[in-house]
C-alpha cells in the first residue's frame, strides 16, 4: 500500500512539473502567435493546392497511424501531389501507399548527420515549394514545429501544443493540452487535425500495401524455414521500443511452448537486428523450439506477417503494423496511454493492468509491475479465445495425450 501511495504522489508530482512547463511555455509562445497571420479552410477554397507535404519522423506507429491522413488528403485534392518527409525507417511504412505520390528521406543518424548537410537537404525540400505542410506530431516538443515554419511558404498546419502553434498560420483549435486527458486515439486526433482543411475523412482504418512480389518472396521464405505458408501460422514478436513496453520473454517463450505442444502450432518468432538480446533470452527459456525469421527487412517482416492468422506482441510498431495489415492479434499493454494507442479494428486482444501509477509514459522502470501483473495464464486465455473465435486451431489430441503422461 506504501508503495502504491509513494507512486501516486510521484506520478501527481512529475505531471504537475511537467504541465507547469508547458503552460509557462504556450503563454510565452502563444503570445507571438498573433504576429503570424492566419488562414482558414476559405483561403484554402480559392486557391490553388498542387503540392502537400506531410511530416513524419518519428516510430513505426506514428506513421502507420497517420496513414488515413495520406488516403483523405488524396480524396480532397485527387490531383495533388503529396509527399511524405519521413526517415529510413518509416518510409518502409509508405512505400506502394496510392495515396503518396513522392517520399522524401530525412537521415538523420547517417547521411544528414551533420547540421550543414541536414540544412543542405532541408533546403532543397523547401525548394519544392509545397502549398500546404502539414506536421501531426501530437507533443510538446519543437522539432518538427520547426521544421514545419521552415519549410512551410504558404499554408502550415498542425497541433498547437504548448506554444508549438507559433510555427503554423493554419488555426486549429488547441483543445489537447493536455493531451494524456483526452480520451482519443491517435488517429482521431490526427483526422480532426485536417478537418481545418475542409476533410471530413470517410474512412479511419491504417493502411500498408504489399506488392505481388512482397508476398511471393515472404511465401518463398517459409518454404525455405520448412514453414507451409498455406497453414494456420503464429506469429510472436516480443519486442518493444521501449524496456518498460516488453513483457518478460520468458512468458512469450512459455506462450510458444504451449502452442506448440498442445496445439502442435506452426509458431514463427520474429525479431529484429536491435533484438539479439531478447532472442538469445527466448532461446534460452523454450523448450520447444519455434521458427526464427530474424534480420527481415521490414518490408520482409510485414510480408511474411500477412501470411500469418495471428500475431502475439506488445504495444509497439508490428502491433500496429498487423492492424494495418488485417492479422488478428493478442498484446500486452504496459505505460502507453491506451486509449491512444489501442489497436484498430475488433480482432485485437489487449491485456492490461491498470495500476495507481500507469499510464507513466515512461521507457524505463524499476518494478516493471504493470507488465509483472500480466499473468502468463491470462495471455494463454487471451490467445486461446483468439484461436476459437478465427477457428484457427485445434487442441491437438496426441500431444494433449503425451504431454499428460509425461506429467506422471
Amino acid at each position: 500500500m506504501a508503495h502504491k501511495v509513494v507512486n501516486t504522489e510521484m506520478k501527481s508530482r512529475n505531471r504537475l512539473i511537467e504541465d507547469l512547463y508547458l503552460t509557462f511555455r504556450n503563454i510565452a509562445l502563444g503570445s507571438l502567435r498573433s504576429l503570424t497571420r492566419a488562414y482558414t479552410r476559405d483561403d484554402l477554397s480559392v486557391s490553388s493546392i498542387r503540392k502537400i507535404l506531410i511530416i513524419r519522423l518519428d516510430r513505426i506507429g506514428d506513421m502507420v497511424m497517420t496513414t488515413p491522413i495520406f488516403r483523405a488528403l488524396k480524396e480532397k485534392w485527387p490531383d495533388a501531389q503529396i509527399t511524405v518527409l519521413t526517415n529510413p525507417v518509416n518510409q518502409n511504412i509508405v512505400i506502394n501507399n496510392p495515396a503518396v505520390d513522392c517520399i522524401l528521406v530525412y537521415d538523420k543518424k547517417n547521411k544528414h548527420k551533420s547540421m550543414s548537410d541536414g540544412l543542405v537537404f532541408l533546403r532543397s525540400v523547401r525548394e519544392r515549394n509545397f502549398d500546404i505542410v502539414i506536421d501531426p506530431y501530437l507533443d510538446y516538443e519543437l522539432k518538427t514545429s520547426f521544421i514545419t515554419r521552415f519549410l512551410g511558404k504558404k499554408f502550415r498546419l498542425g497541433f498547437e501544443f504548448a506554444g508549438r502553434g507559433i510555427c503554423y498560420n493554419i488555426r486549429y483549435n488547441p483543445n489537447v493540452f493536455p493531451v494524456s486527458t483526452e480520451k482519443r486515439h491517435m488517429i482521431d486526433y490526427y483526422l480532426d487535425l485536417v478537418t481545418c482543411l475542409g476533410i471530413e475523412a470517410k474512412q479511419k482504418e491504417p493502411e500498408i500495401f504489399l506488392s505481388t512480389d512482397e508476398k511471393e518472396n515472404a511465401y518463398k521464405l517459409l518454404e525455405k524455414a520448412e514453414v507451409d505458408p498455406e497453414s494456420k501460422i503464429i506469429g510472436i514478436h516480443p519486442g518493444g521500443n521501449y524496456q518498460s513496453q516488453r513483457w518478460p520473454i520468458k512468458r512469450f517463450a512459455a506462450i510458444s511452448d504451449h502452442l506448440i505442444t498442445n496445439y502442435n502450432a506452426k509458431v514463427v518468432l520474429f525479431a529484429g537486428q536491435a533484438e539479439k538480446q531478447l532472442l538469445s533470452e527466448f532461446r534460452d527459456c523454450a523448450v520447444k523450439t519455434p521458427i526464427f525469421l530474424c534480420d527481415l527487412s521490414l518490408r520482409e517482416f510485414m510480408s511474411t506477417l500477412s501470411h500469418c492468422s495471428l500475431l502475439l506482441c506488445n504495444n509497439s510498431g508490428p502491433l500496429h503494423i498487423a492492424t494495418a495489415l488485417n492479422i488478428p492479434t493478442v498484446s500486452t499493454m504496459g505505460p502507453t496511454i491506451p486509449y491512444h494507442w489501442w489497436p484498430c479494428g475488433n480482432n485485437h486482444i489487449v491485456l492490461r493492468e491498470d495500476l495507481d501509477c500507469s499510464p507513466c509514459k515512461k521507457g524505463i522502470c524499476k518494478t516493471h509491475e504493470c507488465m509483472e501483473q500480466i499473468k502468463t495464464e491470462d495471455f494463454l486465455s487471451a490467445v486461446k479465445a483468439q484461436l476459437e473465435h478465427l477457428k484457427l486451431l485445434h487442441p491437438d489430441e496426441n500431444s494433449m495425450i503425451s504431454a499428460k503422461n509425461n506429467a506422471y
